[in-house]
């Protein structure tokens, strides 16, 4: 980890989505506790949004951000690797426990990845100072800690290191797509069946903008990309997680486009 010369200890938790449900308040405990200050935790969420092998359809980020754990959603077999080594530096950094969602379509595939020590180097935010008790653990003490110094790191993480992207960026968008997880790949497929290759985007003024952190969302790159455009549309598993954040960030604008997910 840059910076550092303590490799640490690191932990990985995973469950069922209906596992998540039970495990809430020991995962609300660790989370509120912190990491040790040379290691990191990952939850790995696993859901099954078309109950495919379940009782009953279900997603895990509304029990995360109950619990104040933020949340990675990976897109791709590839992003799992990337996205994992840079969630466990992102929990190192910020002291959070980082959920990270698996789901049944990508976990039941197979693909051909890249990798290597020079994929998903961490980068420490310039722009933001870690305060020097993020992981205190009185009751009162933690909560704070979590949501106004832990939480603003986890952003400030994902934007020194790019885990939030604009994939298409036309020269004068008008319309733009922000999606996340496995609905990235969906929404990529169904502008191909379109006929909206990438050329054909840049052509017509569509923008498709990439989520990894789905919560809390990285505000500034978010707004950057949504803020000069005339409409926005949010696609994502079963409930409005970004769209709901989105909404929030640009309520005060005057400029702001008009969003529907």
């Amino acid at each position: 980890f840059p910076g550092s010369r303590h490799d640490g200890v690191f932990g990985l938790w995973y469950g069922k989505g209906p596992g998540v449900d039970r495990s809430c308040d020991a995962l609300k405990h660790g989370n509120y506790q912190g990491t040790s200050e040379y290691g990191g935790v990952l939850v790995l969420a696993g859901d099954d949004p078309g109950a495919r092998s379940s009782s009953i359809a279900h997603e895990s980020e509304p029990a995360l951000v109950h619990m104040g754990i933020p949340v990675l959603n990976p897109s791709t077999v590839q992003d799992y690797l990337d996205l994992g080594l840079l969630g466990f530096a992102m929990s190192r950094f910020s002291g959070c426990w980082i959920g990270f969602k698996c789901v049944t379509d990508t976990v039941e595939s197979a693909a051909s990845v890249e990798v290597g020590e020079q994929r998903a180097v961490p980068v420490l935010p310039g722009d933001f100072e870690i305060p020097d008790s993020p992981r205190r653990g009185a009751p009162v003490g933690s909560e704070e800690a979590l949501y106004h110094e832990r939480l603003p790191a986890v952003q400030a993480f994902a934007r020194a290191n790019g885990m939030d992207r604009v994939v298409i960026r036309p020269e004068k968008a008008r319309i733009g797509i922000v999606t996340t997880g496995k609905a990235y790949l969906d929404v990529r497929q169904a502008l191909d069946e379109l006929g909206l290759d990438e050329r054909r985007c840049l052509e017509e003024g569509l923008g498709v903008y990439k989520v990894a952190l789905s919560w809390p969302l990285e505000p500034r790159t978010a707004t950057e990309f949504a803020g000069a455009l005339d409409h926005v549309l949010v696609v994502e598993e079963k409930r409005p997680l970004i769209e709901d954040q989105l909404r929030a960030l640009l309520y005060d604008r005057g400029d702001r486009p008009s969003l529907e997910g």
